[in-house]
């Protein structure tokens, strides 16, 4: 099971969008924070609320002519760059028989983005992600339910996260989790386990 964002997605060259947006969008960074993220993103990673639908609420008091679509594509395009060595490390583990779930925080528009437009989706066995748990890592009830939908028994499982309060939540709900450090090797890592 490996962590998105971090592990398998970086931010595209020029980096993340969070730090572009006052000069790209002339969205005030603090100001999407406490209108936007602060208030209403755990509630968006827990499936809780709608990302759209709370963007629409709050978008018109950061830049009344902004699009709720037109704010999501340069959200989920400036963090897109998908990692080859991880990809591939994903593909050949497949092809010796291993099963790979994305195991991530994540609302569904964004998930449906990285398995549908990024094509994720033919590279893994699935993905278990947030929302559509109705819980974010590190809360104990995402390694339960990841574990139930993936239908692996905890002995079996390989968690790789790069938040170290996500390895430890992993390992304390029994499965044996690795902490990813950039550049890292994903099969050199599993080779050591």
């Amino acid at each position: 099971m490996l962590d998105v964002d971090g592990v398998l997605i970086h931010p595209r060259q020029g980096g993340s969008w969070a730090g572009t947006i006052a000069q790209d969008l002339r969205i005030d960074p603090e100001a999407l924070q406490r209108v936007f993220f602060r208030p209403h993103w755990p509630a968006i990673l827990s499936g809780q609320e709608a990302l759209d639908e709370v963007l629409a609420r709050c978008l018109p008091s950061l830049r009344r002519d902004l699009t709720v679509a037109d704010f999501l594509d340069y959200w989920f395009s400036r963090d897109a760059q998908v990692d080859a060595a991880v990809l591939a490390a994903c593909d050949s583990l497949r092809a010796e028989g291993w099963r790979v779930f994305l195991a991530t925080n994540q609302e569904p528009l964004r998930a449906r983005y990285l398995m549908e437009e990024l094509r994720l989706a033919p590279h893994v066995d699935g993905m278990l992600f947030s929302a559509g748990l109705g819980v974010a890592k590190p809360q104990a009830a995402f390694f339960a339910r990841a574990q139930a939908a993936a239908e692996v028994p905890r002995e079996a499982i390989r968690f790789v996260d790069d938040t170290p309060a996500n390895v430890r939540a992993a390992m304390a709900a029994g499965w044996d989790a690795r902490l990813w450090q950039p550049g890292a090797d994903l099969r050199e890592m599993l080779r050591d386990w």
